[in-house]
């Protein structure tokens, strides 16, 4: 979908799954050609003590992401990240302003399914928020391009051991988009964004559309996108967040959902709040971090360029000063300065043998001593 390569749950299964069958069926074939008389057992055990030891470095080293909400104010964002996650996140975090950058990181650590998790959270100023909106985007842009720069100087050390930083890039933008409409800023704002990080639109307050009208926004929005050439990672996704959990009418259950006088909307299940999860926390995370690797190595081939080109500008600059300064150490070296003394001093002995020795120059002083005379008579 768009131009990240991601193909959802289903086709990604499958492709994992065609995989795995091209791989043993190569396998089979190494095996009988390698080992035509069976002297050999087949092993077993293998991948039960591989899929064990990721299992054991998952629960004791956890995940990490970073997720950065961006777009207007009042469409839910805090409480969508809280949705995602099934806990409030505000209040068990700890909260790192950047006042340059008009932004506020927020880091939280705990656990979901026995899998430790430590998450930042990126909120940036709704657009609501600020009269400046190119400062604004700038901000945005600066913030990502910092990310990048702080992973590129972790490689260059030295020594890296014990240095390296907990939280690397942003991982995923959630960008929200307030219902019914598309404005240009959210599109002049995306196109600067979508080759810095992985984007998922969030069709925000899903609640306020019928299904026909979210199929229909939906499709506007990816011809938008698409038309002013912008990736996305995943499509477009029609959201419904709430604060708190309610008594479902429809289920009876205790569900994350808002209650309306005809009934009650839920969350998981009359929006794509669970597949947005997955996508992010789930079968998505791997496909989310090797994109981030791509656009930091993108950004990483930039930078290096960039490097190179000033440092030979330096060195262009560099050799022309001394040449310069060169040429003069030679210049006064050959006698050069008193070369040039000895041309203007004949060239003033020259200009006052022409004064003292010309009658039309006499004629004409004296003439202007007369004019001034009669002018004062």
């Amino acid at each position: 979908i768009g131009s990240s390569g991601y193909r959802g749950p289903s086709q990604l299964q499958q492709r994992r799954t065609q995989e795995f069958q091209a791989s043993s069926s190569e396998k089979l074939v190494s095996d009988s050609m390698g080992d035509s008389d069976g002297s050999f057992p087949e092993l077993t055990g293998v991948k039960e003590g591989l899929m064990g030891r990721k299992t054991q470095d998952l629960l004791s080293s956890g995940e990490t992401l970073t997720i950065m909400c961006v777009g207007e104010s009042g469409l839910g964002k805090s409480t969508l990240v809280n949705n995602l996650f099934s806990r409030d996140l505000e209040r068990i975090s700890s909260e790192i302003a950047i006042p340059t950058l008009n932004m506020v990181e927020k880091e939280v650590k705990f656990s979901v399914d026995d899998v430790p998790f430590s998450i930042r959270l990126v909120d940036s100023p709704g657009f609501g928020d600020v009269v400046d909106i190119e400062k604004s985007f700038r901000c945005l842009t600066k913030y990502l391009d910092d990310e990048f720069d702080k992973m590129l100087e972790d490689e260059l050390l030295v020594t890296r051991h014990g240095k390296v930083r907990e939280f690397q890039g942003v991982d995923v933008i959630l960008y929200f988009i307030a219902p019914h409409r598309l404005k240009g800023l959210d599109v002049e704002l995306l196109k600067r964004l979508h080759h810095r990080a992985s984007i998922i639109p969030v069709l925000a307050k899903a609640d306020t559309m019928t299904f026909p009208e979210r199929e229909q926004f939906k499709e506007t929005v990816k011809q938008t996108l698409g038309a002013n050439h912008i990736g996305w990672f995943h499509e477009p996704m029609c959201i419904v967040s709430s604060p708190n959990a309610v008594q479902s009418k429809i289920s009876h259950r205790l569900v994350l959902g808002r209650e309306y006088e005809w009934g009650t909307v839920e969350c998981e299940e009359h929006s794509e709040l669970a597949e947005l999860r997955n996508v992010v926390i789930g079968y998505g995370l791997e496909d989310l971090r090797a994109r981030k690797a791509r656009l930091y190595e993108q950004y990483r081939e930039d930078k290096v360029a960039a490097r190179k080109r000033n440092f030979f500008m330096r060195l262009i600059r560099v050799g022309f000063n001394i040449a310069i300064a060169t040429g003069l150490v030679l210049f006064v070296q050959n006698g050069g300065l008193q070369k040039i003394a000895d041309s203007i001093e004949a060239l003033n002995e020259n200009l006052l043998g022409a004064d003292t020795s010309d009658p039309k120059g006499k004629n004409k002083n004296a003439r202007l001593k007369s004019g001034n005379n009669k002018g004062r008579k």
